[in-house]
C-alpha cells in the first residue's frame, strides 16, 4: 500500500531534501514521518496524504543538512505501525560516495519511459554506467539517430540523451562506457601501426571482434581515444567516462613508426587517464573517470592517476569471500586520495542456479563488500542484476528480492559513516582469537576469514566507535562468493565480551534483515578483571547480516 524514497539519489550539503511517498489509498490520511541519524530520531513530522486525481505520490520537504558526509534513515508510520522506510545521504561532493549501477537498453521504445532511472534512485544509485551506448569503440558518437553497435545491439541516440537527462534530474552521474584500446577491424586496417602485437607477431584481438590499440602517449591512438571521450561529454552530455580494459594483455609490442618496442601496460594507463581528465576538465569541471582494474590489476599504478574511484572487476582466482576483503584492503592501501572503492562482482547464480539461492548469494556478497568499506556494482535497469561481463545479458530480481535488496541499500546509506569512515581500522586479525582478549566470543562457530558453516566477523574501531559486523555463513557448504547459497541457519544468543578503556555511551544493533532497520539498544554489563574492564552483551539472533556498534 505504501512506498517511500528520496526524490534524488543523493543530496549535497545545504540542499533541500525531498522525500516521495506513494500510496494506493484514495482517502486522505495522516501519517508520521521520522528521520534518524544513527540511533537518534532527529525529526518527527506529521504529513497528511491527500492524493487527488491520477497522482498517487506526495512530496515532503524535510529541510536541509549541513553535514559533509552523513547518512540518514527515514520511516513512515501510521499510529503505531511502521508502513515503510528508506534512507538518504548528504555529502559535500558526490565523489565522497559513489554507488554504481548500469543501463544497457537504449532502443527507441525504451526511451518512452524513465522507470529504469526512477527505480535506480530508490536504491540510491548515483552513478550509472551506460553499457554499451556507442556506435563503434573507436568512433563513439554516431552521426545517425538510430544505429547498431559492434555487438549487433540497436540503439537510439535520442533515448541515450533522454536517459542522460533523467539521470541528472535525479542526482545521478551518467557515465559513458569507453574501452581504452578497442577498435573495429576497419579502423585497424587503416592504422595497423597503431595496434598492439603479440610476442608471436600477431595483432592482439579480443573475442575476434575488437583490435587492441597502442595506448602509449607517442602513438596517435592515445589522443584519438581521448578526443572520443571528450565528444561523449561535449556532444552527448555524459558526466564522465567508464574506461574499460580486458585484463589481457599486460605486455604487448608497439610497432609505431616501424620501431618494435615492448610495452608494459601498467606503466601507461595512468598517462592515458590523466590525458582524458585534462581534456574533460576543459569541457565540464564536474566530470568523473572510472578505470576498470580487471582482476585487481594494476591497482597500484592506476590509483595514482586522476580518477574518482578505485574500481575492480572481480574474477578468478579471487573466488572466496575472504578474497573480497583482500581486494578491498589492497585497494585501501594505495588509496591515498580517499576514493570510493567499487567492486564489480557479477553473480552468475542468477543465470545458472535457482532464483532463491541466487538471492541469498547477493545478500551475503553485499554484506561482505559493505562491511569492509566498499560499494558493489550489481544492480541496473529495472530490478536487474549483472551475471557476467556483457551487461546486456542481465537477469532479474523477483519483487521480493528487490524489496530486500532495497533494505540492504538503505542500510548501507543510513549507516554510511560507520561503513566508509577510513579512520575505522580493521583489527579483525589482531584483536580477536588466540591470546587477543580485546574481543572474545562466547560461541565457537565464528571465523575471521569467512569459513563455511561459521559466523564471519569483521571488527573495526576508532576513538569513537567499536563495530562488529556479523555475516551468517552457517549452513553454507562452501565459501565461494559466486555460488548460490541456501538460506543461512538462524543463530541465537551470541555472547560477546569486549575490552574497553572506560565507560561506554551505549551498545546498539541493527540489521537490514529486520523490517525496522533502526539501531536498537543492546543490554550490557561491565566485567572487571585482572586484564581490565570489559563489556559483556548478547546478540539475540542473526539471520544473514547484523551490525553491532559500541559508542565509546
Amino acid at each position: 500500500m505504501y512506498d517511500i524514497y528520496p526524490v534524488k539519489a543523493q543530496y549535497l550539503t545545504d540542499e533541500e531534501v525531498n522525500i516521495a511517498i506513494e500510496t494506493k489509498s484514495l482517502q486522505a490520511e495522516e501519517v508520521t514521518l521520522k528521520v534518524f541519524h544513527l540511533e537518534d530520531c532527529i525529526l518527527t513530522q506529521k504529513v497528511v496524504l491527500n492524493i487527488s486525481g491520477r497522482s498517487h505520490t506526495a512530496y515532503v520537504k524535510i529541510g536541509s543538512y549541513q553535514e559533509k558526509v552523513s547518512g540518514f534513515g527515514v520511516q513512515l508510520w501510521k499510529k503505531e505501525k511502521l508502513l515503510c522506510s528508506t534512507a538518504f545521504d548528504v555529502v559535500a561532493h558526490p565523489s565522497k560516495s559513489l554507488r554504481y549501477g548500469f543501463l544497457s537498453d537504449f532502443t527507441k521504445e525504451d526511451g518512452k519511459s524513465e522507470e529504469d532511472i526512477s527505480n535506480l534512485r530508490k536504491f540510491h544509485i548515483n552513478m550509472v554506467q551506460f553499457y554499451d551506448w556507442s556506435y563503434r569503440h573507436d568512433n563513439l558518437v554516431s552521426e545517425e539517430e538510430n544505429y547498431t553497435d559492434m555487438m549487433g545491439k540497436k540503439i537510439s541516440m535520442d533515448t541515450v540523451k533522454e536517459k542522460i537527462a533523467a539521470a541528472k534530474k535525479y542526482g545521478m552521474k551518467p557515465m559513458a562506457y569507453g574501452a581504452v584500446y578497442a577498435a573495429s577491424g576497419d579502423f585497424y586496417e587503416k592504422h595497423p601501426d597503431w595496434a598492439f602485437y603479440t610476442s608471436a607477431g600477431e595483432v592482439f584481438r579480443f573475442i575476434d571482434v575488437f583490435y587492441i590499440m597502442n595506448i602509449t602517449k607517442k602513438c596517435p591512438w592515445h589522443r584519438h581515444i581521448v578526443n572520443e571521450y571528450r565528444k561523449a561529454v561535449e556532444e552527448v552530455g555524459f558526466s564522465g567516462i567508464h574506461m574499460d580494459t580486458y585484463g589481457f594483455p599486460k605486455t604487448a609490442y608497439s610497432r609505431y613508426n616501424g620501431t618494435q618496442e615492448l610495452i608494459y601496460l601498467k606503466n601507461e594507463f595512468a598517462s592515458l587517464i590523466n590525458s582524458a581528465k585534462k581534456s574533460l576538465n576543459e569541457v565540464e569541471k564536474d566530470n568523473y573517470l572510472v578505470f576498470n582494474n580487471v582482476g585487481n590489476w594494476p591497482v597500484d599504478t592506476v590509483a595514482k592517476a586522476d580518477l574518482q574511484a578505485i574500481y575492480v572487476e572481480v574474477w578468478s582466482p579471487y573466488e572466496r569471500y575472504f578474497h573480497i576483503k583482500q581486494i578491498i584492503r589492497e585497494a585501501q592501501k594505495v588509496n591515498t586520495k580517499d576514493l570510493p572503492v567499487i567492486l564489480a562482482a557479477y553473480l552468475e547464480p542468477f543465470r545458472l542456479d535457482s532464483q532463491e539461492r541466487a538471492g541469498f548469494a547477493a545478500y551475503i556478497l553485499m554484506a561482505a563488500i559493505v562491511s569492509n568499506g566498499a560499494y558493489h556494482l550489481l544492480l541496473g535497469e529495472e530490478n536487474a542484476v549483472l551475471t557476467q561481463g556483457y551487461y546486456s545479458d542481465y537477469s532479474y530480481l523477483t519483487d521480493e528480492q528487490s524489496h530486500k535488496m532495497r533494505h540492504y541499500y538503505d542500510f548501507m546509506i543510513r549507516y554510511m559513516e560507520l561503513f566508509y569512515d577510513r579512520s575505522l581500522e580493521d583489527v579483525t586479525m589482531t584483536h580477536i582469537g588466540w591470546d587477543n582478549y580485546e574481543y572474545q566470543c562466547g560461541f565457537s562457530n565464528w571465523s575471521s576469514y569467512a569459513e563455511t558453516d561459521k559466523i564471519w566477523l569483521t571488527v573495526r574501531e576508532n576513538a569513537k566507535y567499536k563495530t562488529i559486523s556479523l555475516i551468517n555463513l552457517c549452513g553454507c557448504k562452501e565459501d565461494y562468493w559466486n555460488k548460490g547459497k541456501e538460506e543461512p541457519e538462524l543463530q541465537k544468543e551470541l555472547l560477546f565480551t569486549v575490552h574497553v578503556d572506560g565507560e561506554v555511551k551505549g551498545i546498539f544493533a541493527a540489521s537490514p534483515d529486520w523490517e525496522d532497520a533502526s539501531m536498537y539498544p543492546v543490554s550490557y554489563c561491565y566485567r572487571e578483571t585482572e586484564k581490565g574492564r570489559f563489556v559483556e552483551f548478547t546478540v539475540a539472533s542473526l539471520a544473514v547480516w547484523e551490525f553491532v556498534v559500541i559508542r565509546l
